[in-house]
């Protein structure tokens, strides 16, 4: 299963760059998007490379689930990401994302770009690729993992809006 995401940040490039660097960023926003057990496994940023690996316990957005995957999901998905982010160019930043949710056969990753339209506008889209490994239960499985990932995705962008109107200081 694949889907794209375009996000808009008010900001310039360079003051998305500073904030998504940011280890406060990093552990607000997840704490704020209700992650349980993070732990931060890597947490690199300079000029040229932001890179992020984390462990957390998710909630799981039960809502947006069918019947049948409500029956089996429980509140909380352990997770597992990696994030690296990668200055192209002073107009362009590469990303490549990978989220991995532990004890399930599923997993996702994307890439994209970061492209500054303005100095107060920058564009964030992605493609995002899922899939199960469980033959009978994969797709199901994936569709359902697609959802949440897609619902974890505009949490985020919520988030880092918040934090990027709030000069840094987050929601």
């Amino acid at each position: 299963m694949q889907f794209d995401v375009t996000q808009d940040f008010p900001v310039g490039l360079d003051r998305l760059w500073a904030a998504l660097g940011r280890a406060d960023y990093v552990e607000r926003k997840y704490r704020a998007l209700g992650s349980a057990a993070l732990r931060i496994l890597k947490l690199r940023a300079d000029a040229d490379r932001i890179e992020v690996e984390l462990d957390r316990q998710a909630p799981v957005a039960r809502a947006a689930l069918p019947a049948w995957a409500r029956v089996l999901a429980g509140k909380r998905q352990a997770m597992h990401h990696r994030t690296r982010w990668t200055r192209a160019d002073r107009d362009r930043v590469d990303a490549e994302f990978e989220f991995a949710a532990r004890g399930l056969p599923v997993r996702a990753r994307g890439t994209g770009t970061v492209a500054e339209l303005s100095p107060h506008h920058s564009r964030m889209t992605l493609h995002l690729e899922v899939e199960g490994a469980a033959a009978a239960l994969g797709p199901g499985v994936a569709r359902v993992f697609a959802q949440q990932v897609r619902h974890a995705l505009d949490a985020d962008h919520a988030f880092t809006l918040a934090y990027l109107r709030g000069s840094g200081r987050g929601p």
